[in-house]
């Protein structure tokens, strides 16, 4: 450990702290205990993960262990090795997978520095796509987006040429397959199929609602989301009362926070989701397919039959 801690913070030029994590190891697979050493790195008040492997390893299996450590742990995670093959260290580098080689090399891209013996574009850490980022995908997705640059994008959402810039950042940092880089030059290029672009974007993905409000009359507002908007989509029946979709810039536009709402057991006049991006599927004020699935509640998606209106949404209207 000591070692470990030296060779870090002379490379950094910080003092560090790096102290076992027991409590994260008894939270994965017993396997982990027998094939890796599992530290936490303190630096400059920001927190990381360090594995050390035990044994020499393959690459799919780092890769796969590597994701799960960050994923039950919530931070991010480098290797430490004593040694490395030029093989896996090239695809590591690649594939934006944190390492520290001893007395050889760093590559933590998560801390926005690179020490290698190339000079690399420094990326912001990403630990949570932004709605713009997310909404960006869903478009690209939908519309099978080819060589779309910052500029043709930023008029199309209607934003700036530096909010499209951010968004690219945020997507080469996920290794979201989308982004074709041609020197300095970024654009959008979909290469897959919708439906295995999907998997590889649902797990970064997050529930656009920031805040739901159950009001006590219906206020009619043009955009229908969650489950009301999954009912347009499909054969399902809506719920007594409408469900609405509303983007923050509107709340004061609506006054939404100056009407009633219900009180536990109350009748609903309306539910209106407060949104972090709404996309009007094919402009008729609807929310779009994923984003609708997503909005749903736990309770809901478990229902068997909201469930097949969800498939029948995606076959008719996406796949």
């Amino acid at each position: 450990m000591y070692a470990m801690k030296d060779y870090i913070e002379k490379c950094l030029r910080r003092n560090i702290t790096i102290k076992d994590n027991k409590k994260v190891l008894k939270s994965l697979p017993l396997r982990f205990a027998g094939n890796y050493f599992l530290y936490t790195v303190s630096m400059d008040g920001v927190e990381w993960m360090l594995m050390r492997p035990k044994t020499e390893m393959r690459l799919n299996v780092l890769r796969h262990d590597w994701q799960q450590v960050q994923k039950v742990s919530g931070f991010p995670c480098a290797f430490y090795f004593l040694s490395l093959g030029y093989y896996t260290r090239e695809n590591m580098m690649n594939e934006g997978i944190p390492f520290i080689i001893e007395n050889r090399q760093i590559f933590l891209p998560f801390l926005g520095m690179l020490f290698s013996e190339k000079e690399n574009r420094k990326l912001k850490p990403v630990w949570r796509i932004s709605f713009l980022t997310q909404k960006l995908l869903l478009c690209a997705l939908y519309e099978k987006w080819q060589d779309m640059t910052v500029t043709k994008i930023a008029q199309k959402l209607d934003v700036t040429k530096m909010s499209v810039s951010r968004c690219f950042d945020e997507i080469e940092y996920l290794d979201i397959p989308v982004l074709d880089k041609t020197g300095k030059n970024r654009k959008i290029a979909v290469a897959c199929t919708q439906k295995e672009l999907w998997e590889k974007l649902y797990p970064v993905l997050r529930n656009p609602v920031i805040t739901k409000y159950e009001l006590a009359k219906d206020i009619a507002l043009s955009n229908k989301a969650g489950i009301s908007a999954l009912c347009e989509y499909s054969m399902l029946s809506d719920n007594p009362y409408p469900t609405y979709g509303i983007m923050k810039k509107e709340l004061k536009v609506t006054n939404i926070k100056a009407f009633r709402q219900v009180s536990v057991g109350e009748e609903i006049g309306c539910i209106v989701l407060e949104l972090g991006y709404f996309i009007d599927y094919r402009n008729k004020g609807l929310q779009d397919p994923f984003s609708v699935w997503m909005s749903l509640s736990e309770k809901e998606k478990q229902d068997e039959r909201i469930a097949k209106s969800v498939n029948e949404m995606l076959e008719e209207y996406v796949w």
